[in-house]
């Protein structure tokens, strides 16, 4: 079975309708990192739109990777040097990584090798007769990048420590080098579009001949072979669909068996299938009580395996950290299932309903919100919108598609509804689109997405339309994306999934607290704001405290003033003072779309010499105290609180000698002091067992895992586990990290 066929079996990938309603104009995703596609460049037809994704022709403009070269993830270095390496004739693996998640740094540093790289590997077992006469390609090849993690003031980045493209076999041409494993994947938009095809009875000729005709490629020119879409589609039948819908909802009733407070509902078919299930979690629905104001609805995936769209409710905390709500698999996009996956979500969280929801930009979608959900705001999500400029502009506008972008978004930005109408018609006469169905589109339900329409209407920061909510969103997908993801095991997946989203949160939490926030106006309300808001609301307060000192008052009548920039003579906002209620009102409506008063605002109050925040524009969507973190005083959350202090350490001390001379003394003394402390905490006596435990170990450069010394206390085999997962040296010298 190819690499294609089985890494994929049964993922999420990402729909493929526009919402145009042209049955001929579909999306082509930009691609995940793991399927770089070997497609070749093909002049769109006029009714079939494209979007520009990694593929040969990208990949002759990469140049050979230099030491020093910075790369923001390791994923995005790996992704260079595959493209370098696609050019050149090879094919790469990751060898080895050092690091781990309990490491504090993480994985800090990984070998990415030519594929001819090593020995050939033993045979897995003896029974030589059952095994392919197959010689290996490994001919320890010694071209290969390592990167290492630099972390510098908090930003992380990965940079090429060392580089040798030293080949010691031949290199392969542009032809030969498509054939390889590597790069003989079935991307996420085809592997659908194949199995719509089967559906109709196409043979697999039939199927190949019809994907290059749609791509536009010579026969052969496709990033796969017919063995490769053989063995898809023999993979695909392997899945009994209705005999793993019942192992669903039974992985749901153990999962109710074992926690009473997990919720799911479930609807069955005529034929006594399963037909759509929603479920829950506990601390899931915690959060939404506290945060369920704003709501996401993400249903651009689906587990084409099993032909089912799954959907997922999330959220955005106190310190911006995205969060899961629920979610949902449906049988179908229909506008009555997904009234359904509205309906039965509620449901989950009794009843509470949120003032906003965002989803993609989809007219069923809307439908269904506006006939389950009429008295709440259904805002297509500006992330949404933006992803889909590529597929729809790229082609048509060509070189002038970056202008294009940058001035979208500028328009998208202004302030109010008659500014936003002026400046978009003014933008789609610019770059001739008056008769482009998309730009009629957009124009038709501006006010489902435009800034200027929505302000007024509660977004809390998603307001601001910045894309670490999309990114986040995907890269909760991606846990799925990797797994041969049967309904069976979904629950438990989705949960692993969640537990990963919350340690990032956490992590992200710990992290702004441990910040050195500073005063930047010296203004009595800025120190009250401060220990208050979260780091993350009040970097936005601060923002708009800054701006305030550049704007002046003018007060046109009694309690109201005319609040405009210094260097402006027209224009500005009008905010209304109510002393008597404490309540301002400015026409801008940041407080009521962000939760975060104006400037045009606190400008105000400081002419006032208002010296706190009246208490009501001190949201509790914003305050430290209503986090989610910390869930407990555990000992999972001490150990992760104290990873995640130690990483901030490590980071700060270790930029200069002096600084790591301090701290490396201070953390001998603190150690010192630690281990004269009792070992028993009486206050915790009742509820939880904490060992007196010796974790001294030294720092392992191999695979192998640290050894851990003897306890003085027999521990139970689940926390003897949990330690061994999180254990980290006590003693940690940065200048031994290889």
């Amino acid at each position: 079975m190819t690499k294609s066929s089985l890494k994929n079996n049964g993922c999420l990938t990402p729909r493929q309708y526009c919402p145009c309603g042209d049955q001929q104009c579909y999306i082509r995703t930009v691609k995940e990192d793991e399927d770089i596609s070997a497609e070749s460049a093909a002049i769109a037809e006029s009714n079939l739109v494209q979007i520009r994704e990694y593929n040969t022709s990208d990949a002759t403009t990469v140049e050979m990777p230099y030491v020093g070269q910075s790369f923001r993830t390791d994923d995005e270095a790996q992704e260079y040097y595959t493209n370098f390496a696609r050019k050149s004739g090879f094919a790469t693996r990751r060898e080895r990584s050092k690091g781990n998640q309990a490491h504090p740094l993480g994985v800090y540093k990984r070998e990415l090798v030519c594929h001819r790289a090593g020995v050939p590997l033993p045979r897995k077992t003896a029974e030589l007769k059952r095994q392919r006469n197959k010689k290996s390609s490994r001919c320890k090849c010694e071209a290969q990048m390592i990167i290492k993690k630099n972390v510098s003031k908090g930003t992380s980045c990965w940079i090429v420590v060392h580089f040798s493209n030293d080949h010691n076999h031949e290199l392969l041409d542009s032809e030969e080098v498509r054939h390889l494993p590597a790069y003989r994947t079935i991307p996420p938009a085809v592997r659908e579009r194949i199995l719509v095809l089967a559906k109709a009875g196409c043979t697999v000729n039939l199927t190949m001949r019809a994907l290059e005709m749609e791509r536009g490629v010579k026969p052969g020119q496709l990033s796969f072979t017919e063995r490769d879409l053989r063995n898809f589609l023999q993979a695909s039948k392997n899945i009994d669909r209705d005999t793993e819908g019942s192992e669903l909802l039974k992985a749901c009733t153990n999962m109710k068996d074992k926690n009473p407070d997990f919720r799911y509902e479930y609807t069955l078919d005529t034929n006594n299938k399963l037909e759509h299930i929603a479920w829950s979690y506990p601390d899931a629905i915690h959060a939404y009580k506290v945060f369920g104001d704003v709501v996401i609805f993400d249903i651009t995936y689906r587990l084409y395996a099993y032909d089912r769209p799954f959907g997922v409710w999330f959220g955005v905390d106190n310190y911006g950290n995205l969060i899961f709500f629920g979610c949902v698999l449906l049988q179908d996009e229909r506008s009555a299932s997904l009234r359904w996956a509205f309906q039965s979500f509620f449901s989950l969280m009794d009843g509470k309903l949120p003032q906003t929801i965002l989803t993609d930009f989809d007219l069923v979608l809307r439908e269904a919100v506006m006939n389950e959900l009429p008295n709440i705001k259904h805002v297509f999500g500006i992330w949404y919108v933006s992803q889909r400029l590529s597929c729809w502009f790229s082609t048509l506008l060509g070189s002038q598609y970056n202008s294009f972008v940058n001035a979208f978004h500028q328009v998208y930005n202004l302030e109010t509804e008659t500014e936003f109408m002026h400046q978009w018609s003014h933008m789609v006469n610019e770059f001739g689109l008056a008769s482009d169905r998309h730009i009629a589109m957009l124009s038709l339900y501006q006010s489902y997405w435009a800034l200027p329409c929505l302000r007024g209407w509660f977004l809390g920061s998603l307001s601001t339309g910045s894309c670490s909510s999309a990114s986040s969103i995907k890269s909760f997908f991606k846990a799925f994306l990797n797994a041969q993801a049967r309904l069976k095991d979904f629950v438990h997946q989705v949960r692993i999934a969640i537990e990963l989203l919350d340690q990032a949160g956490e992590e992200a939490t710990m992290r702004q607290n441990y910040q050195n926030i500073k005063i930047k106006t010296c203004m009595p309300i800025e120190e009250h704001a401060l220990g208050i808001l979260t780091p993350y609301a009040f970097n936005m307060f601060q923002k708009e405290l800054v701006s305030s000192t550049q704007f002046a008052v003018y007060e046109s009548q009694p309690e109201t003033y005319l609040v405009r920039h210094r260097l402006s003579t027209d224009g500005g906002h009008m905010v209304h003072s109510f002393p008597s209620e404490q309540r301002l009102h400015c026409s801008c409506k940041e407080f009521e779309s962000s939760g975060i008063l104006c400037k045009h605002a606190l400008r105000v109050l400081s002419l006032k010499n208002c010296f706190m925040l009246p208490d009501k524009y001190l949201p509790m969507c914003w305050r430290r105290k209503s986090s989610l973190f910390p869930k407990s005083t555990g000992y999972q959350y001490r150990s992760q609180a104290l990873r995640s202090l130690s990483s901030i350490i490590i980071q700060e001390s270790s930029t200069v000698k002096e600084r790591f001379t301090y701290v490396q003394w201070h953390m001998s003394k603190l150690l010192n002091h630690v281990r004269t402390m009792p070992t028993f905490d009486e206050a915790t006596s009742q509820t939880e067992t904490v060992e007196s435990i010796d974790t001294t170990v030294g720092y392992q450069r191999s695979r192998a895992r640290p050894r851990q010394a003897k306890s003085a206390v027999e521990m139970p085999k689940d926390r003897r586990e949990l330690l061994d997962s999180q254990a980290f040296p006590e003693t940690f010298d940065l200048s031994e990290l290889p």
